[in-house]
């Protein structure tokens, strides 16, 4: 599936949901954004597909956008601990596919998952460990060189292949290319599923003609 294949919403457009907002749309996605602030729903319109004022902690409002048409929602909502739990619940019972909600700390974080919440983000624990990653490791490592014009390098994942599968990155679709591990902080899987989600940070282990992986990796 193509990135341009795949659709988000984003509830709560705050710094965190806005800038979560243009990065998916320019990664080629269809973005539905909503709050409950018109100045702020004004402003991600000029970057989204779609962009609505609503109260999402509402079952009715909620059973109107249609969420469960969407690959995934992100609840972004700020400050206001007692809407972003209400508004997961509500969305998950919505029939969701899959949930991401930004959390303020971990009794936050608790919460959401014992709702039912597929991922918790703590942006600013995340941040300081995906920039830890960029400081150890480059976007594409080197080419480890086997013989025969074939090679074996590593992929970090970055937000342009957020919520894509392994299964669909054209990469892995050419002749000769392999995925031969995957890492995900201190889990190492050997050959993994090609249905495996991808998230920011994580490693793909792949071996190849050398040519070919040259040419590919300059359009992720």
């Amino acid at each position: 599936m193509k990135p341009s294949d795949k659709q988000f919403a984003v509830i709560g457009l705050g710094r965190f949901g806005l800038s979560v907002c243009q990065e998916l749309q320019a990664s080629g996605a269809e973005v539905l954004a909503v709050d409950i602030n018109e100045d702020r729903v004004r402003e991600a319109a000029n970057y989204v597909s779609q962009a609505l004022v609503a109260n999402c902690t509402s079952e009715d409002t909620v059973a109107e956008l249609r969420l469960s048409d969407y690959d995934m929602v992100m609840v972004a909502i700020g400050s206001d601990v007692n809407a972003s739990i209400l508004t997961t619940l509500v969305v998950k019972e919505a029939g969701a596919k899959s949930v991401w909600v930004k959390a303020n700390d971990k009794f936050h974080s608790k919460i959401l998952s014992k709702i039912g919440a597929d991922h918790v983000i703590l942006p600013e624990r995340d941040m300081g460990i995906r920039v830890a990653r960029k400081m150890m490791d480059k976007r594409v490592l080197e080419f480890q060189e086997l013989g025969s014009g074939i090679a074996m390098t590593e992929i970090v994942v970055g937000a342009r292949l957020l919520g894509q599968t392994l299964g669909d990155l054209a990469l892995c679709k050419e002749q000769g290319v392999q995925v031969l591990g995957f890492k995900r902080g201190p889990e190492v899987i050997k050959a993994p599923s090609l249905e495996k989600s991808l998230e920011i940070g994580d490693v793909i282990i792949i071996v190849g003609p050398r040519d070919t992986l040259t040419r590919k990796l300059s359009s992720l």
